[in-house]
């Protein structure tokens, strides 16, 4: 009897050891999961700063070349206008010189 108590006492001493044992992994394991984690998280977060910074470049690229564009229009329907004038300012003055005499 006194062997079997023996043998139940160094089962029941290793599987103690077992248990401690799985818990030192399970903890080392979550810190190893936890570090992971971080460093994902970390690698995401600088990853989408990098994109948002790439899109903003873009966006403001993409605005400076609309910006010169309605410049250009502008200027040309400007110079457009100025042309007209020029070449019938005369006759348009005449016309609402005579509109207005005869309102």
């Amino acid at each position: 009897m006194e062997q079997i108590i023996k043998k139940l006492a160094e089962i029941e001493t290793a599987a103690g050891h077992i248990m401690d044992d799985a818990e030192r992994r399970k903890h080392a394991l979550s810190e190893e999961m936890e570090k992971q984690c971080r460093e994902f998280d970390s690698a995401l977060e600088e990853e989408t700063a990098q994109k948002i910074e790439q899109i903003k470049k873009q966006l403001l690229q993409d605005k400076e070349t609309h910006l010169q564009k309605l410049r250009k229009e502008t200027q040309e329907h400007n110079d457009q206008i100025d042309s007209y004038y020029r070449q019938n300012h005369q006759r348009l003055a005449r016309e609402l010189f005579e509109e207005i005499l005869h309102s």
